[in-house]
């Protein structure tokens, strides 16, 4: 039994601080992946930071109630992903409006990151949204595709479809002379 299905299910038995301990446990071993996971949905260093304070803080919500989580993991990824697309829809309507009361557009501007510098994951991110967060979620945050599938609300079956359609365009990006075209 991992990490997750126990604090899953020892929720009952468990009092407030073995449950934070726990819920500290969880912090420390994804929380790094739910930061990167964030960042790769487009969300700025301090937003990813929220979104996985704002995930685990509702993890402990709904353990707290004694509600009964079977996969931590997928759970946390999913409501980290949920919060970023929420972040995402938040942005375009305070945008439009500010659009409409200035008449002006301006454009952000995204960099790479030195870690990524040589990296595949700067290309990966130039892959449609579905197919970019599948492959981050399995291979970065080392998820299954069951997991990638109950994150994403699809099943595992279309996870892995959008992993080997993502992995087939960074093929044809990078052509035999591993050079991107």
């Amino acid at each position: 039994m991992d990490v997750a299905q126990g604090l899953g299910s020892a929720v009952g038995e468990a009092s407030a601080d073995a449950l934070e301990a726990r819920i500290a446990d969880l912090y420390e071993r994804r929380g790094r992946e739910l930061w990167g996971l964030a960042r790769r949905l487009g969300a700025s260093d301090e937003e990813a930071a929220d979104v996985v304070q704002e995930a685990h803080l509702r993890l402990w919500h709904e353990l707290h109630r004694g509600n009964v989580i079977s996969d931590i993991d997928a759970w946390t990824f999913r409501v980290a992903y949920r919060l970023v697309m929420d972040q995402h829809r938040f942005g375009r309507r305070v945008q439009g409006i500010v659009a409409k009361l200035t008449s002006l557009r301006s454009e952000t501007e995204t960099g790479i990151v030195v870690d990524d510098a040589m990296s595949l994951w700067p290309y990966v991110d130039r892959l449609p949204p579905r197919e970019r967060t599948t492959l981050y979620l399995h291979y970065r945050a080392d998820l299954t595709f069951e997991q990638v599938g109950d994150v994403m609300g699809v099943t595992p079956g279309a996870a892995r479809t959008y992993a080997s359609r993502g992995v087939e365009r960074l093929r044809t990006m990078f052509g035999d002379q591993g050079e991107v075209r």
